[in-house]
């Protein structure tokens, strides 16, 4: 399996499944670590030892400031693919009144619309659920570019002009749709920097020695799992159409749903 296949799975989990897979097993080893490093070496880590704790708390606020900037760009790119799918709904549902305007018979016109919402509700939206759309950004002008052009090759009467603006604007906006999720190379490296915080967030804790066994081992718990929750949040908005926090189709199903224009 790829590492973006890794990350896209993390991306869908919502909160119950990531809990249960991810933050409580983190959290117990965390924990149950802790106690088997302080039995072992607490000597080393006493009050008048501090580095280890240094150390530990160096790695834990670099790793802290790049997952804070993951997580803020994160949402800035979940916010602007958003945006843009709006966008291109809005888009066509303007393109789809276009066919109030055209003499004669705008059946081929409006099937031509309905057929590229179809297609990227039944096949394109599919893979950008699992995050695999490398194959679909290929291609350059969409099939609706194709279809209209046919429809209006005889309609010497209408100015197709803005009408072809229009679909010039979906596919641009379709271009940023498909190319919202991270391509292999990038998901490699967040999954790289996900199994490094993973590792992190287990051991930290291991060399912080409070007065208390208990305390240290909840310390070691709460640390741990708070930094695996921030983790699935970033592969979450890594992945804006994977998962509960996703982008919706419904804009786009809204469309069929109302029919010809």
């Amino acid at each position: 399996m790829q590492p973006s296949s890794y990350v896209n799975w993390v991306a869908s989990l919502n909160i119950d499944e990531a809990f249960v897979l991810l933050v409580a097993p983190v959290g117990i080893v965390a924990g149950i670590g802790a106690l088997v490093f302080r039995a072992l070496f607490g000597g080393f880590i006493g009050t008048a030892s501090t580095v280890g704790t240094t150390k530990a708390g160096v790695a834990a606020e670099i790793y802290a400031v790049v997952l804070g900037f993951m997580i803020y760009f994160g949402f800035e790119h979940f916010d602007e693919t958003r945006q843009a799918v709006l966008l291109e709904a809005s888009t066509l549902e303007r393109l789809k009144a276009e066919g109030e305007f055209i003499q004669g018979d705008p059946t081929q016109f409006y099937e031509a619309v309905d057929t590229y919402i179809n297609t990227v509700l039944n096949e394109e939206w599919p893979q950008l659920e699992v995050g695999k759309t490398s194959n679909l950004i290929a291609g350059g002008i969409i099939q609706l570019d194709h279809d209209l052009r046919a429809v209006f090759a005889g309609a010497n009467d209408y100015d197709t002009m803005r009408t072809l603006s229009l679909v010039d604007e979906i596919n641009e906006l379709r271009a940023v749709r498909l190319s919202a999720n991270p391509d292999d190379v990038v998901a490699s490296s967040i999954f790289q920097m996900l199994v490094v915080g993973l590792l992190l967030s287990v051991v930290t804790g291991w060399f912080v020695r409070g007065p208390s066994i208990l305390i240290h081992m909840g310390l070691s718990t709460i640390v741990s799992g708070s930094l695996v929750m921030l983790m699935v949040l970033a592969a979450q908005l890594s992945y804006p159409f994977t998962g509960t926090v996703s982008i919706p189709k419904s804009s786009f199903a809204h469309l069929i749903q109302n029919g010809d224009k």
